[in-house]
């Protein structure tokens, strides 16, 4: 297998991973290797075709690299000793974070994440809907076939029906080739708090695949708002559903990527996000 297909592979699987506010642990960083000396062992183990363009200080004593083959270009690891080349999906750190995208964001190789008082701003001027009329508001990304979407609606239901809470839901589509035809029959719905409960109803959990049918001739502007929706969640720094954008209680925008394990503990500690996106 081409050294360049391995490139492409662990890239792809950097760009989706998913897990907590990912946070680089920077104790027992050992001496970097050479750049020159990183290089001898990538371009012995790929056949002279992997161009080391950056060297970092790694976890663990491990030295991360970014290395160029034919315009493509990942992250990689190499041992302490330099005779091992790492080409991996998750280094977990002691506090349980993946600490691959924080130095992928260090290389250049990733956007660091958009501040979450930004993010908010933006997500509140984005195609969206609010369920709910009284109580704190929040701010959900959600893909019409992600399952922990379809718990976080069906919890966050009775808080809605109770009016302790409000959900901003900005639409993305992504997950699965359906996902983006379903977020666009939603968000172009005359009623799109009822095409998304249409959704959630016929949600079958098996396949994990929404109720609603994909829309069969969404306009270009419609799709533009699903990219753009879409865009917004990798922006905010992981490509995972639900994430969601609130207001703590000292009023300070923050991002939380997966589902809140407890939604009505979760809720008591939030304040409230006004129409523009500011906490208030």
């Amino acid at each position: 297998m081409r050294f360049r297909l391995l490139v492409l592979a662990a890239a792809l699987l950097l760009s989706g991973c998913a897990g907590s506010n990912p946070v680089s642990d920077n104790g027992g960083h050992g001496k970097v290797l050479s750049k020159d000396r990183a290089q001898e062992l990538v371009s012995s183990v790929t056949h002279d075709q992997g161009q080391v363009t950056k060297v970092l200080p790694g976890p663990g004593g491990l030295t991360a690299l970014v290395i160029a083959d034919q315009g493509h270009k990942t992250l990689a690891y190499a041992s302490p000793d330099g005779k091992y080349l790492i080409l991996a999906q998750a280094i977990i750190n002691s506090k349980g974070d993946n600490v691959i995208r924080h130095d992928a964001e260090e290389a250049g190789l990733l956007p660091k994440p958009m501040d979450a008082a930004k993010l908010a701003e933006r997500a509140s001027q984005a195609k969206s809907f609010v369920l709910g009329t009284k109580g704190p508001e929040l701010i959900a990304f959600v893909d019409p076939n992600c399952i922990f979407c379809h718990k976080f609606y069906e919890d966050a239901k009775p808080l809605i029906a109770e009016g302790k809470l409000r959900v901003r839901y900005v639409v993305a589509g992504f997950l699965k080739p359906s996902s983006a035809g379903k977020a666009a029959a939603i968000l172009s719905a005359k009623d799109p708090a009822a095409a998304m409960a249409k959704n959630e109803k016929g949600f079958n959990e098996e396949s994990e695949e929404g109720g609603i049918s994909q829309d069969a001739n969404p306009s270009p502007e419609v799709m533009a708002e699903v990219q753009k929706n879409t865009q917004l969640l990798q922006d905010s720094g992981e490509v995972a559903t639900p994430t969601i954008v609130y207001c703590d209680k000292n009023g300070k925008a923050q991002i939380s990527h997966g589902m809140p394990e407890k939604l009505d503990t979760f809720v008591a500690g939030i304040t409230s996000m006004n129409a523009e996106g500011k906490c208030e």
